[in-house]
Order: C-alpha cells, then structure tokens, then sequence
C-alpha cells in the first residue's frame, strides 16, 4: 500500500463551496451564497455562514473516512469580511481545519496554474471578486455575480434583475470603471490571447450560448463563446425574466447570472477580446497542484 498523501482541497467561495479530491474527474459543490450582503453591511450573513461551514465540515469528514487530507482555502468574502475570524473560528471548531485566506492575486495565480493556455489569459467571475490573470499581471477586483448583483441594486434602489436592468447595467459599469482604471496599462501590455474562462457565471453563460439544457459544466468545456453571442444571450436572459428559475443551468443562479453577464462583457471589452473559452479546469485545479508539488502560498 502506497503512504503517498492524498488531497481533497475545499474552497470557500463566495456563491457555492466546492471540494475536489485528489484523482478525481469532477468536483463537488453546494451553493450557499456566503457572500451574500456583504457589500452592504461588510459582514458574512449569519444564516449563510453557519450553512457554509457545516457544508465545509461534512466535506471534511467524507475526505477523512476516504482516506483523504482535508486542506480549506477562502477566496473574496471570508477575505473581505469584517467577521472573518468568527466564521473561521466555526469552521475550525466543526471541521477541525485553519482555512488559509488566500490573497486575490494567488487566487488569480491558482487559476492561471491550471487553466493558462498558450501563455495567453484567464478571466475568472465567481461570487464577490473577478480575477485577471496573464503571465505578467495578476489582479482580483472585489466583485463577483452575487456582490456584483448587491452593489447595483444598492446603488440604483432597484429589486432584482428584472427591475429596469438597463438602468443597473450602467451603474455596475460605472463602479467597475476607477476599480480598473489604475490598472488599464498594465493589462493592456500585458497577453491575454487567448483567453480562457474560469469560474460558474462563464461556464453558465457558455452552456447557455450553447443551448445546454442539462447542468454538467462538463458540456461547456473548451467551447468558445464570441462577444457579439454574449450580447445576444444578455438580451435573451432579460426576456426571459422569471422563467430564468425553470432552466437548469440557472437554477441556482438565476438572480445574479445577469450581473455575471455584465462582469464578463466588460472584462472582454477591457481587453478588447472578441472571444472567451470556457474551462472547468480552475483554481481549485490549480490549489491542489500546489498542494502536491509543496508550493502553497500561504
């Protein structure tokens, strides 16, 4: 029998945490929304903390009885928030793991470890940061899909996706616009072709510009969706309104795909990209590659 160690690495993301295995062809997750009203308060919502670290410790546990090392990173909404060290302290005392809080900019390196092609780019949305990653430049921008969704609904006064969208687009573009503003050179000197695209709200809008009607992000992998296909569906999705819910690739994401859409037309037109492939190859890939080779940034 081998003594080798084995990894099951649980990320604590901002919209679902995921857990991947080490050997294992696809990764598990639960969406619990964590970083749900943190823009507005600057806090983790109990409700959502609470539900994210027994789901942390339930993975815990099947990595454990698997024969599994159990290792727990967090990403922009643990990072963020101003009550950080409660929840970690719950997570610690449920699971028994110290989650390492990694900095957005190794969040982005994780995800440009696994997932960079031909030397060429990533963009990666998940629930409360963006990250761009090339071999030059690595950034992560404090808004995902759900505090995307947060900031322009506090900033216009609105109640969802479907209360005068046009209205909330704007506004989400312009608080984006001095996010990145100081960055603008260096990631334009920087290669982001070809670009590749990491994380749920690009591999939901992928499936969707490919009329996937089953939820296996595997379907999305690799496909290329064009800038001009992402308006189409932006426009598509805002006709569709409520019947969003019934899609099963938007099940669990129907409320803040739309301010994905947003992030992800921006992104590209910040780089000028007239096109993004989809991978499900991220940074959890690109975490436990960095866990088994001994190179943990923590």
């Amino acid at each position: 029998m081998s003594n080798q160690k084995k990894y099951a690495i649980i990320d604590i993301g901002s919209n679902s945490i995921r857990c991947l295995f080490q050997g294992a062809a696809t990764k598990s997750g639960t969406t619990t929304r964590l970083g749900t009203g943190l823009s507005q308060t600057g806090k983790l919502d109990n409700a959502h903390a609470k539900q994210s670290a027994f789901v942390v410790a339930q993975y815990a546990k099947t990595a454990r009885n698997s024969g599994f090392i159990p290792l727990a990173y967090a990403t922009s909404a643990v990072r963020d928030a101003q009550n950080r060290d409660e929840f970690l302290q719950l997570v610690k005392l449920l699971s028994g793991l110290d989650v390492n809080v990694i900095s957005g900019e190794a969040e982005a390196g994780y995800a440009y470890r696994a997932a960079a092609k031909d030397g060429g780019g990533i963009i990666d949305i998940g629930g409360a940061s963006m990250q761009f990653s090339s071999e030059t430049f690595q950034k992560s921008f404090p808004v995902g899909c759900v505090r995307g969704m947060d900031i322009a609904l506090e900033l216009t006064g609105k109640n969802n996706c479907d209360d005068g969208f046009s209205v909330q687009r704007e506004a989400l573009r312009g608080y984006l616009e001095p996010l990145v503003a100081p960055y603008l050179d260096a990631i334009r000197a920087s290669r982001f072709t070809p670009l590749v695209g990491v994380g749920g709200s690009i591999t939901a809008l992928v499936s969707l510009a490919y009329d996937i009607t089953l939820f296996d992000k595997r379907l999305a992998h690799g496909k290329t969706m064009t800038y001009d296909a992402l308006q189409n569906l932006i426009k598509t999705l805002i006709d569709m309104s409520s019947a969003r819910i019934a899609h099963p690739v938007m099940k669990k994401r129907h409320d803040v795909i739309l301010y994905g859409a947003i992030l992800l037309e921006f992104a590209m037109e910040l780089l000028g990209a007239n096109e993004i492939t989809s991978s499900i190859v991220d940074g959890l890939d690109g975490y436990l590659d960095a866990a088994i080779n001994g190179e943990l940034d923590r």
